[in-house]
Order: structure tokens, then C-alpha cells, then sequence
């Protein structure tokens, strides 16, 4: 790939601004402009352009012992917690003593790959733009760890493959790098990121595991930050296009479920709150509500237009869709005024991207409040929007509590500079009566209490209430970090996942409630995550996996929780691989 004058000069500015904001101590460079200027016409820059790019990113660790793909090795059976303390019991028994799953119910583990991947620079993969925060913006992760290494699922993956078919998971639900395949986000295709891939899917239909992937889960490709500022530019659509037709083309025939996007509500944090030097050096939208909506309507043209696409030109033979996160929001009380604050809530998250299910367009609370702000979507793009999702895929941790501001929401909605805007509305997980609305997570995931008749509630509302041409409905993640998880100095302390282990069992109880007494078509549960990962701004300590990670061995250890779902599973009817233990 060749550089144009403009791109070359861009490029060179980002690093100087990235060496600046080192955390590491690199010092700042400053380079002759005119000296790098002088290129051969008919060369391939593209091995020098790349490491440029991670000369923006800085030192990249690698793990001393595993750099390389490892086959599977012989595990001992699992015996799962001992006689002492027995599994969390149901808080359903009779309601739920013959309850069954409905035929062809899909469940299964999840993650992503930035998230768990590690190997981050190997085998000509590209930096992403959580590369370049986790290593160059002080105080962006918790703990200040990186993606660099984690669990180095990227070479233990087909260890990790058959101990999933040893647990008997029918599916798999993770994400491809985009910058693994295309380095630059677009451009030159990297070979090696297609063979790891290539072998990734191989491996699971091996072992009869069904892969469902996420085209996108947060890994944007740096060199498309650099050259125009991400999602805030309608460039993104076309680059995201054909990364996401190649992937599709090339695993169809094997992926029964794709995701166009993990979370488009990504947008909220990604575009609202990092420091305009380390994002927009000096072009584009700068961070904040501008960006933040932008971002949300270049990430909604660009599934319709996949999943349009998937559907009457491809042919495609799987559902699409893409994954929503949101929580259950409870008005404290039956006022008018809590009634709407919950409504607007509902509107704010996952209502931002419910236009496949209603008339293709934003909620009226969203233009209503937003104005300028928010894009318009002409006839043909709402046309577009309406229908292009298969089915429901929510992404539902936990649930708040939701008040009327003092004042009401009309005064907060009028005036941008109130801290309220525009959501305004007052949350809370603080119930009424003083307790906690559930136990709380671990500190790094200070939003998530475990609240399992939540989720029974928001999907009764969601295909009944709020999107009623919602046909079917997958709860497309949950999951729980353990508190002080990472304190243990014992790794059969720490698995004792007792919350979590609780937290996944009144959850699998509750959709099931959902399914057999509230006549909810729900048709599968991913649980977050296979095992412990990078989990964003909290970092490496904050533990969401059902496998436990040692991150010096990379030993991965099954928790209490792991067993107490398979269990869950084979009372209540669950598919399971030919073989499981």
C-alpha cells in the first residue's frame, strides 16, 4: 500500500502525538518530514506503514512460552465442587421441576477477540484503536493492562476448543479482528490473520460446535482513526462493508449466526469521553454527543446495509443480526413523570437502535430532545433499517431503578448543559425500601448487580411492550464478575465462584420463567465470557470467565459457575455435543 503526501505527513503527526502521551516513558520524536517524503514510486510500503502504526501503539508485550498455535493435550476429568457445599439451589422448584427448553434451543460460551486473543502483534495483525488506548492514554484501564497477551487464545485455541466440547457447548459465540484480516481496515489483505481463521473454524466444526461471530466487537482499525476519525465518518460504512462481505463469503457455509455489530451502544464511551488528543489529533468530530450519535448512525446504515446485502444478494444461509446492550429500567413508582423517565431510559439504549423492529427510524424522545444532533435518516435509509435484523439479540446484565428528575425531563431536555442530558432521567440500584437492588459485582464493574428477575422482566417487555414485532429473542450475553476475584492468592479459592455460580442460576431460571409462563420466544443464552479476559477500562482484575486464567501459566481452571451451568442445561433439556462428559 502507498502513502499519499497527506497521509504520509498525517501519520508521522499521530506518532509524535502518541510518543507524547507514552505512559511507558518513550520520549518524544520529532521526524524530518521531507526526509520521509522521499519514496520509491513502485514500492509496497505496507511493511513500513504497519510499523508505523505500532510505533504509534508502543512496546507490545509477548508471552515468553507460548508463541506459537498449540495442539490439544489430555486433560483430567472435572470433578467440580466437593461434598461440603453443594451447588446453588433453584428458587423455582416447583415452578420449574419439568421445565424444558424448547427443541433447538442454542447455548453456548462467549468472548471476543480483542478481548482474549492476546498474540496482538503477531502474524502481521494491525493495531486497533484499543491498541493505541490501553498503552497511550494515561488512566484508561483500571490496572493498566493490555491486550497484548492475555489468555493467548489466539495460539491455545484448539485447546480451548475441545475442553468446550468436553463441556458439551452446541455453540460458540466470539468475534473476528477486523484489523487481523485487513490490517489497515482496508487495503492489503493479511494472509496469515485469514489461515489462523481459516483453521479457528475448522477446529470448531471438528468438534461439532456451531460458531456464532460478531463482524465487529469494538476493534476498529487504527489506520482508519488516523486517516478520518472512525465512526464519526461515513467512510467507515463502505471500509466496514468489505471487510464484513470477505469474512461472510469466506465462513458462511459453516456460521449459522452472525452479528453485524457487538453493542452498537459502543458508541456512548467510545466517542463521548476520550481526551481529544489521543483520538482526533487535529480533523474530524471531536469526542462528545456530536460524535457519540454520529458514530450510532454510520454503525446502524452499515448493518442494514450487511445484513441487506447477506440476504437478497448473497444468499446467505445463517440469521443476522446485532447484538443490543441494555438493562431493565423500573420506574420507582406508577407516577406519570417515572413512567417517562423509564421510557426515555429504554429510548436512550437500546430504543437508539430499534429501528429494525418499528418504522425504521429514531425514537421521537431521541429527535425530540437531540435535534440537530441527531442525523436524519431519509425514506429510502429508514426502508433500509426496518426488518434487517432475524431476530432479537440482547446483551442484558442487570436492571436499574428510574425516577423523574426534580423539575421533570421537559427542563433537563431543553437545556444541553444540564448533567442529565439527554437521557434525563434519574437511575438508580438503589431500591426503595434502602437495600441494594442486588448483590454487587466485583468494584471494576461497579454497574453490575445481579438482579436475575430482571432479565424475565425486560424480555416480556421487549416482545411485548416495547418492540412487539420482535419474533424471537436470544439472549445474546450474561454474565458476572466475581468480587475480589483476583485477590486470591488461591487459585481453589478463587473459583469458588459462589455470586457468580448464584448470578448464572437465577438467570437461566428466570428465561426459562420467561419462555414457559410468560409465553416469551426465547431461543438461545451465550454466557459471558469462557473465561476470564481484558475487560476494558477494568482491565485484566475484574473477572467476568467461567474458566479461571492464570496469567503466568496461562492454565485455565473451570469455577464452580462452569459446572453449576452445565448442570443447569442437562435438568432442563439443553443440547449437548455427542461425547460430553
Amino acid at each position: 500500500m502507498m502513502f499519499s503526501s497527506a497521509s504520509r505527513t498525517l501519520v508521522l503527526a499521530l506518532l509524535t502525538l502518541g510518543a507524547s502521551a507514552s505512559r511507558g516513558g518513550t520520549p518524544t520524536v520529532s521526524y524530518n518530514v521531507s526526509a520521509a517524503e522521499t519514496y520509491l514510486p513502485n514500492k509496497d510500503y505496507s511493511n513500513e506503514q504497519l510499523a508505523l502504526l505500532w510505533y504509534q501503539v508502543g512496546p507490545v508485550a509477548t508471552h515468553p512460552v507460548v508463541t506459537a498455535t498449540v495442539e490439544p493435550t489430555p486433560e483430567p476429568s472435572w470433578a467440580g465442587p466437593g461434598e461440603f457445599h453443594p451447588f446453588v439451589a433453584s428458587n423455582y422448584p416447583e415452578e420449574l421441576a419439568v421445565a424444558k427448553l424448547p427443541p433447538g434451543f442454542n447455548w453456548g460460551m462467549t468472548s471476543s477477540a480483542y478481548q482474549l486473543e492476546g498474540a496482538a502483534k503477531d502474524e502481521g495483525r494491525g493495531p486497533s484503536i484499543w491498541d493505541l488506548l490501553s498503552h497511550r492514554n494515561p488512566n484508561q484501564v483500571a490496572d493498566n493492562s493490555t491486550g497484548d497477551v492475555l489468555a493467548q487464545h489466539y495460539y491455545l485455541y484448539k485447546q480451548d476448543f475441545q475442553r468446550l466440547a468436553k463441556y458439551g457447548s452446541p455453540y460458540y459465540s466470539t468475534s473476528i479482528s477486523w484489523p487481523r484480516i485487513f490490517p489497515f481496515g482496508k487495503g492489503p489483505i493479511n494472509e496469515a490473520g485469514i489461515k489462523h481463521y481459516d483453521d479457528v473454524i475448522a477446529e470448531l466444526v471438528k468438534h461439532g460446535i456451531k460458531p456464532a461471530l460478531s463482524l465487529f466487537h469494538w476493534d476498529t482499525p487504527l489506520a482508519l482513526f488516523n486517516e478520518y476519525g472512525g465512526w464519526t465518518n461515513p467512510k467507515i460504512v463502505d471500509d466496514y462493508l468489505n471487510y464484513a462481505k470477505f469474512v461472510i463469503a469466506r465462513y458462511d457455509k459453516h456460521v449459522p449466526v452472525w452479528f453485524t455489530f457487538n453493542e452498537p451502544q459502543y458508541c456512548n464511551w467510545q466517542y463521548s469521553y476520550y481526551p481529544a488528543g489521543i483520538l482526533y489529533p487535529s480533523y474530524g468530530i471531536g469526542p462528545g454527543i456530536n460524535a457519540r450519535f454520529i458514530c450510532g448512525h454510520y454503525t446502524l446504515l452499515a448493518h442494514a446495509k450487511l445484513a441487506k446485502w447477506y440476504h437478497n444478494e448473497f444468499k446467505g444461509k445463517g440469521r443476522i443480526s446485532f447484538k443490543n446492550s441494555g438493562n431493565y429500567y423500573q420506574p420507582v413508582t406508577n407516577s406519570t413523570g417515572d413512567l417517562e423517565a423509564a421510557k426515555r431510559a429504554t429510548d436512550f439504549s437500546i430504543g437508539w437502535f430499534g429501528g429494525p423492529w418499528t418504522d425504521g427510524d429514531y425514537p421521537q424522545s431521541l429527535k425530540d430532545t437531540l435535534g440537530e444532533i441527531l442525523p436524519t435518516l431519509s425514506k429510502a435509509e429508514k426502508a433500509l433499517i426496518k426488518g434487517s435484523c432475524d431476530f432479537y439479540a440482547l446483551d442484558g446484565y442487570t436492571a436499574f431503578y428510574v425516577s423523574e428528575l426534580p423539575g421533570g425531563a421537559n427542563a433537563c431536555a431543553r437545556n444541553r448543559s444540564d448533567p442529565n442530558y439527554p437521557e434525563c432521567g434519574s437511575s438508580s440500584q438503589v431500591a426503595p425500601n434502602g437495600f441494594s437492588i442486588g448483590p454487587a459485582a466485583d468494584a471494576g464493574a461497579s454497574w453490575l448487580k445481579s438482579t436475575p428477575t430482571g432479565i424475565r422482566k425486560f424480555l416480556s417487555a421487549i416482545t411485548k411492550e416495547i418492540f412487539p414485532a420482535v419474533k424471537d429473542i436470544v439472549v445474546s450475553e450474561f454474565g458476572f464478575a466475581e468480587p475480589f476475584e483476583s485477590e486470591y492468592a488461591s487459585v481453589p479459592d478463587a473459583i469458588w465462584d459462589l455470586r457468580r455460580t448464584d448470578y448464572i442460576q437465577g438467570f437461566l431460571d428466570n428465561i426459562l420463567l420467561a419462555i414457559t409462563e410468560d409465553h416469551v420466544n426465547v431461543t438461545g443464552a451465550y454466557i459471558w465470557s469462557i473465561m476470564d479476559n481484558f475487560e476494558w477500562g477494568s482491565g485484566i482484575k475484574t473477572r467476568f470467565g467461567m474458566q479461571y486464567v492464570s496469567y503466568d501459566t496461562l492454565t485455565r481452571t473451570p469455577k464452580a459457575s462452569w459446572f453449576q451451568a452445565r448442570n443447569w442445561f442437562k435438568r432442563h433439556g439443553g443440547e449437548f455435543l455427542p461425547g460430553a462428559e
